[in-house]
């Protein structure tokens, strides 16, 4: 059996490297690492079992006799490996035992490996508590998660098992590439890697909501109702198209007045996590509009809204500012099948923020910013449009803003919600349990109802189904820069990401080490659908002093497959005007899947 390179890049495919190999019948040990330690049975590699090891060690002077001699006629020592001191005897190596006067102790029996039964090893070689749940207390080793169940050594730099050779001077240089991280560098220049990011513990779950008045920022308002610390929708329970409860009772439990489901007011869990774009189902829904504006909650700016296809937007001179400074944000791919620039959407509120259970983060810790769709108008029982007969080409449209339910009740709460009974639809009112409802802007409704972007819209609703797809974007991967930014703070965002389109985690690297960018703190978590999208520099923490952020920057992505991009000196220099829509090439590109 050769050496398993095939390490898990992430928890969702953990598993525990020894357990995959026999224990050693010698014990000449010709590697460590954190797994343990290595020897070879004929061409294979087995794990070295200490107990029966330190047995051996502890009742035979020379335990070492079938594979090399023991000194008897030198004490002078050579060389020292794991094995031992080693010296030299007729020109050949001979292992030195050193006696001592009480026997070697037998190892403790190991505690029992409780996260076995979670599909997690136990630590080998560390004790330092990295996360703490109900199952127990977690460490990490080499990149990958583990139960600490007893006290260990600090963890070693992660390196790959050598060939075994005879004991030697050790020699330096190989490469620098961490076990379990796969590194490329693309034609761009970019380094695209996986197995750098850490995710959590299976165990990691949603926290409750804090428990906060409701006045003053963490107010309801009159509209809304507080439960289990978010704001949820009201609606008149004898009135399946009412949106608040004005004409019922004002408030939650008076009259026919009833507050909904706390899922409707949370960031979602019960979406699956995507780690792929391609290969989806088609899933079944409708859509409503909502105009034109560059003001949604992912901090995107302008960009998806402005298309030189759409007379109504190159018509305003923000686009035609914009267009002219980037036009590979305002045009599709040459090889585009079917439109993107324009059709941009925002989902329910609680698919627009998630909880990730493999994402650090109590509450709010995923934001779909980015993701792509692509999206057919059907019959209203959900079916085709016969080929003859279809209304439109299908678009690819990007998540760009959030629909909040506590600020749309009719549409915008998600799956369950069944107070939009206007609309005739199979799949309309209510949604399938595992759908999502876009709003889409003029564009993309247009063309879905008319093939044509700048003819008028017929509906206001209409039947879709859609399915997640890769982003085909044209052109690199820019940074959106917001006024202000300077070397000692900065808020910034992501656009035009291929493939996955999100990100869930953006990193600058200053003084030589990696700083983790953190989402934008400053919202309500009442109102956590409402959560702007930008990445900011995180707060200090107590006792850090402030350090500037000297130009070029280089940034690392990681999108929400956890692949990990690398762009070198992206940012050469902070804005030195303070440009609302000011944007950064950042020379670099996710590639597109195969």
């Amino acid at each position: 059996m050769k050496y398993n390179q095939a390490i898990s890049l992430s928890l969702l495919i953990a598993g525990v490297l020894a357990a995959e190999y026999e224990d050693c019948k010698s014990c000449y040990i010709h590697y460590k690492d954190s797994e343990g330690s290595w020897g070879v049975d004929g061409d294979q590699w087995c794990i070295i079992n200490d107990k029966y090891c330190n047995d051996l060690k502890a009742s035979k002077d020379c335990w070492i006799e079938d594979l090399f001699d023991c000194c008897d006629k030198t004490t002078e020592v050579s060389y020292e490996d794991d094995n031992g001191k080693w010296g030299l005897q007729d020109n050949k190596w001979c292992l030195i035992v050193e006696k001592s006067a009480t026997p070697v102790e037998a190892a403790e029996p190991e505690p029992e490996c409780w996260s076995l039964a979670l599909d997690y090893p136990c630590c080998k070689t560390t004790k330092e508590v990295v996360y703490t749940d109900e199952s127990g207390k977690w460490g990490l080793e080499d990149g990958e998660w583990c139960g600490i169940v007893g006290a260990a050594t600090e963890p070693k730099e992660p390196t790959e098992p050598k060939e075994p050779t005879e004991p030697k001077e050790p020699t330096e240089g190989g490469d620098d590439v961490p076990k379990g991280v796969t590194r490329t560098t693309l034609a761009d220049g970019g380094i695209l890697e996986t197995g750098i990011f850490t995710t959590m513990p299976p165990t990691h779950t949603q926290a409750p909501y804090p428990d906060v008045p409701n006045e003053g920022n963490y107010s309801c308002g009159a509209k809304w109702h507080m439960k289990d610390g978010v704001c949820v929708a009201m609606y008149c329970e004898d009135d399946d198209q009412s949106e608040n409860c004005d004409e019922c009772g004002g408030e939650a439990g008076k009259g026919s007045c009833v507050a909904v489901d706390t899922k409707t007011g949370k960031s979602g869990s019960f979406y699956p996590e995507v780690h792929d774009a391609t290969g989806h189902d088609w899933h079944y829904s409708r859509s409503t509009h909502y105009g034109l504006t560059y003001a949604g909650a992912c901090a995107f700016g302008v960009y998806g809204l402005c298309s030189i296809k759409s007379n109504v937007t190159m018509e305003s001179e923000i686009c035609q500012t914009f267009c002219k400074n980037y036009p590979d944000l305002c045009e599709d791919a040459v090889d585009a099948k079917l439109s993107l620039r324009g059709n941009f959407i925002a989902p329910n509120g609680n698919y627009y923020t998630q909880f990730w259970s493999s994402l650090p983060g109590d509450w709010d810790n995923y934001l779909s910013c980015g993701e792509c769709y692509e999206l057919e108008i059907t019959q209203e029982d959900g079916s085709p449009y016969p080929d003859d007969a279809r209304r439109s080409d299908n678009v690819i449209a990007q998540i760009v803003d959030s629909c909040p339910c506590s600020a749309n009740a009719k549409w915008c709460c998600g799956p369950g919600i069944d107070h939009c009974n206007e609309i005739d639809f199979k799949y309309g009112c209510p949604l399938p349990d595992d759908s999502v409802h876009f709003d889409l802007s003029d564009i993309a409704m247009t063309r879905l109802q008319t093939n044509d972007p700048n003819a008028g819209m017929v509906e206001g609703v209409i039947p879709i189904r859609y399915k997640r797809v890769p982003c085909p974007v044209k052109g690199n991967i820019y940074i959106r820069i917001l006024p202000g930014a300077g070397q000692w703070y900065f808020a910034l965002n992501v656009v035009n990401v291929a493939n996955m389109g999100s990100l869930v985690a953006v990193e600058v690297l200053r003084n030589g080490k990696w700083t983790p960018l953190v989402r934008d703190p400053n919202y309500s978590s009442t109102r956590p659908q409402e959560r702007y999208g930008s990445w900011v520099v995180p707060p200090l923490k107590e006792g850090e002093q402030s350090e500037p952020f000297e130009t070029p920057l280089t940034l690392r992505f990681t999108d929400s497959a956890f692949n990990t991009l690398t762009a070198p000196d992206a940012i050469k220099e902070w804005p030195t005007t303070d440009d609302y829509f000011y944007y950064v090439d950042s020379g670099v590109q996710f590639p597109m899947p195969e």
